[in-house]
């Protein structure tokens, strides 16, 4: 009786509230929701799309409009602030009238009172136009239904089955009102479907020009409508785009889609059961807006300009040069015509190229050299004459970035800036430097209640030539990807109260984008020198003690990945993302890499280069692994608008040592915990499996995973957004059986139990989009802890008497810069 009364209750409380509406009246009859009924090849989905109209948002499917009801609170005093806001327009624009009329229209005076005066103006007008900051911050206007509109969106849906093959169809609507919503309308529209009919001839093709006929009837195989296949306007589109780009890459360069008419055969359905393409060219309803649009051009001449004029240079130098059959025009700033003629595939007396032209402005953008391109044509001589106008970059460009974690409320700050100097001696090869300053806080080795903040130092200089520095026969296949050449160097310093570490690096990389989603690095030189000294305090000498214990007691080596090394490797990677550019909303990234370490060492006897040896000592260690990692993430939007995110990502891998090291380089192993990682332990504290330590915790496999919910909570100011996460990360590491796990139990992968040692936590963000970078706020909390023990291992709002008295759930506050992933 009581669970009655209290549905009867909820129920009369929801039919209340949705009729409520804070003393604003509406104009028009809103609309509740709009349904589809009948179709059935067609999805709901697609149709819905067709409707720009959308009704207000409800709370899980109930009346309850809590948007509009806001709207309507904030917009009572809407009305005077409108005019209030109009008066303040128009007041602007008089004042900056008579404050533009004292001065020059061309001063630099005039030019800021020009944007002072539009961003004021673009502030009144979108209040004037969306309201005051509750209403758009909170409120959702309404929305109203309109007959016509429904009458418009019954024709929308009729004209998209009309172009997707769809015969004898039939749509219409009914409106009606509700009893528990006043003034509402639920709008159903009414599909009969009919029937449609599949392509039985799709090759037909009528056009005067045998020159034509003859290129399209080749390529006939690659034709987009296909026998079998319905009519679908967005394919029909497609196959006309398809034969303007397939005649533009043969010289026709004033041929368009206009051109076209691709005319469909209906007339015999009822015998053939399909439908027949008839393709005429020029299409025979519209004249050709230019006559030679069957003509296909030779070029006559190419030149290429690079404008490097600028206000400081006075008086401009202009270096003319020809090389082979290309006229090249340097203004002030010189580059090689020989690594530019690499770059440019469109050339005198060769048939003109709509894909030869994307591609010579691809490359060109790819040296990094050049604002931007355009290529240019002109046919006022009866020739196509070309010019590729290029504005290059600034010669030197510096870049800084700042950022921290918190641990125990001890800030960790980082500032990483970067230096290129590009063009160097006009080779178009440039000379970039990166310098990275962090204090990372950290708990102690030996003394976890002991937060300090560890010293890193980084400087890596690398000259990046825009080529692949190979046998000529596998550069000239690359060479249509932008690639790249790295030599590097660096140095690398972390300062602890335990250690010093120092690395020295040298490598060589290959770098090439064969499109803008994907992308591969390949490193055939990685070499690295690492020493590890020890500071004279305590606290060093007792992680000494300690890491010589474990290899005494233990059998642990773990301590000789402290010593004296020799690393080199082998490495490719490949990454595939659908926003190579930005922050990724909708859609997919992967990352693969392939690492073989001490290659080489396996034609050395005993493992060893015998001259590197002689110059560092016998103590020197040379490192022999294989290592394989995956990151994978997936980006999905849940509302049109994209203010509702849902991401997660997994990440895993394997690193495994062989030879008489049985170790890993320290570097090399796999870590979690931290801001991007599971963010409710320290960085690099957990695991391995169910151990429990107080330093920094490697691993040689790898399982991690993570899973956000985004959302914008308010818009602040211009384009700048406070938005929210809720999170919850998962993972551990492990440790090959015999490689540092003796004496430190649990630390092995076994698969009758790693299942159970994965480490969970959940908690919540606040992120500050501020357009061009984002500052993160995480705070989370453990849920399960493998190092507890077996039985005991949930820890979320577990009383404190069920954990071990040491036992500590402390929130922890992440601080980041970017996205986590």
């Amino acid at each position: 009786m009581k669970k009655t009364l209290f549905h009867i209750s909820l129920f009369s409380l929801i039919i209340y509230l949705s009729g409520c509406s804070p003393k604003g009246t509406f104009t028009e009859p809103l609309l509740y929701s709009q349904t589809f009924k009948g179709n059935k090849i067609v999805t709901t989905e697609k149709l819905e799309a067709l409707l720009p109209q959308r009704p207000n948002k409800r709370i899980l499917k109930t009346p309850l409009t809590l948007g509009l009801y806001f709207h309507q609170l904030f917009a009572q005093n809407y009305p005077k602030q409108k005019i209030k806001w109009q008066n303040e327009l128009t007041k602007l624009n008089e004042e900056f009238d008579r404050e533009a009329n004292k001065i020059d229209n061309n001063s630099v005076e005039f030019l800021q009172l020009s944007k002072k005066k539009e961003s004021k103006a673009q502030k009144l007008t979108k209040k004037i136009n969306e309201g005051n900051w509750g209403m758009r911050t909170f409120g959702e206007p309404p929305s109203y239904f309109y007959e016509e509109d429904a009458k418009k969106n019954v024709e929308k849906v009729k004209t998209y089955y009309k172009n997707h093959g769809f015969f004898n169809y039939s749509v219409s609507y009914k409106a009606d009102s509700l009893f528990f919503k006043k003034r509402s309308i639920a709008v159903t529209y009414l599909v009969n479907e009919g029937n449609y009919y599949p392509f039985y001839k799709t090759d037909s093709l009528i056009t005067p020009d045998k020159a034509i006929y003859a290129i399209l009837k080749e390529n006939q195989k690659q034709s987009l409508l296909k026998n079998g296949n319905r009519l679908e306007v967005e394919t029909y589109n497609a196959e006309k785009a398809r034969i303007e780009e397939l005649l533009k890459n043969n010289g026709y360069y004033h041929f368009t889609k206009d051109n076209i008419s691709i005319r469909i055969n209906d007339l015999d359905t009822a015998i053939t059961k399909g439908i027949a393409a008839i393709t005429f060219i020029p299409n025979p309803d519209r004249p050709p807006q230019n006559l030679n649009y069957n003509k296909s051009y030779l070029l006559n001449k190419v030149t290429f300009i690079s404008d490097g004029t600028s206000p400081n240079i006075p008086n401009s130098k202009v270096d003319t040069v020809v090389f082979n059959n290309i006229k090249y025009l340097f203004v002030n700033k010189r580059f090689s015509e020989k690594l530019l003629d690499t770059k440019i595939d469109i050339r005198p007396n060769e048939h003109y190229s709509l894909q030869k032209v994307l591609l010579t402005q691809k490359k060109l953008y790819g040296l990094d050299q050049f604002q931007f391109t355009r290529v240019n044509f002109d046919t006022t001589k009866g020739v196509l004459d070309a010019t590729i106008y290029a504005k290059p970059l600034d010669k030197y460009q510096f870049t800084a970035e700042t950022g921290g974690s918190i641990y125990k409320l001890v800030l960790g700050p980082f500032f990483n800036t970067s230096f290129k100097l590009r063009n160097l001696r006009g080779s178009a090869s440039s000379l970039e430097t990166n310098f990275r300053f962090g204090f990372e806080a950290q708990a102690g080795f030996i003394r976890p209640d002991i937060v300090s903040r560890n010293l890193e130092l980084g400087f890596n200089s690398s000259i990046i030539i825009p080529k692949i520095l190979a046998p000529n026969f596998i550069a000239q296949r690359l060479n249509d990807y932008t690639p790249q050449t790295r030599l590097g160097g660096g140095v690398e310093f972390v300062g602890r109260q335990e250690y010093n570490r120092l690395n020295f690096k040298i490598n060589e990389t290959y770098l090439w984008r064969p499109s803008p989603n994907k992308f591969w690095q390949v490193s055939l030189i990685d070499l690295n020198l690492l020493s590890t000294s020890y500071p004279n305090n305590q606290q060093a000498r007792d992680f000494k003690n300690f890491l010589d214990s474990l290899q005494r007691y233990a059998g642990n080596n773990l301590g000789r990945s402290f010593n004296k090394s020799f690393v080199s490797s082998i490495s490719a990677s490949y990454t595939y993302t659908d926003n190579p550019y930005g922050q990724i909303t909708k859609g997919n990234y992967l990352r693969l890499l392939l690492e073989s370490g001490g290659t080489t060492l396996n034609f050395f006897p005993k493992g060893k280069i015998g001259f590197v040896s002689d110059i560092f000592g016998d103590s020197l260690q040379f490192y022999r692994f294989l290592k394989i990692n995956v990151d994978y993430r997936k980006y999905f939007t849940l509302n049109p608008t994209g203010n509702a995110i849902f991401v997660y990502k997994i990440n895993t891998g394997l690193a495994y040592a062989y030879g008489t090291e049985r170790g890993l380089p320290y570097e090399k192993n796999f870590f979690v915990g931290g801001p991007n990682s599971l963010r409710a332990w320290k960085p690099r504290g957990l695991g391995p499996g169910s151990a429990q330590g107080n330093f920094d915790q490697p691993g040689s496999i790898l399982l991690e995973a993570s899973a956000e919910y985004r959302f914008k909570i308010l818009r602040f100011y211009g384009d700048y957004n406070i938005n929210g996460a809720f999170f919850v990360d998962a993972g551990n590491v492990w440790r090959f059986k015999g490689q540092n796990t003796e004496g430190v139990s649990g630390s092995d992968f076994q698969f009758n139990r790693f299942y159970k040692e994965i480490a969970v936590g959940t908690g919540f963000g606040i992120r500050v989009d501020l357009s061009f970078f984002v500052l993160r706020l995480d705070w989370a909390v453990r849920m399960l802890d493998p190092s507890l023990p077996e039985n005991n291992r949930w820890v979320l709002f577990k009383p404190s008497e069920k954990l071990p008295s040491t036992y500590r759930n402390p929130l922890v506050l992440n601080f980041g810069i970017g996205y986590p992933f």
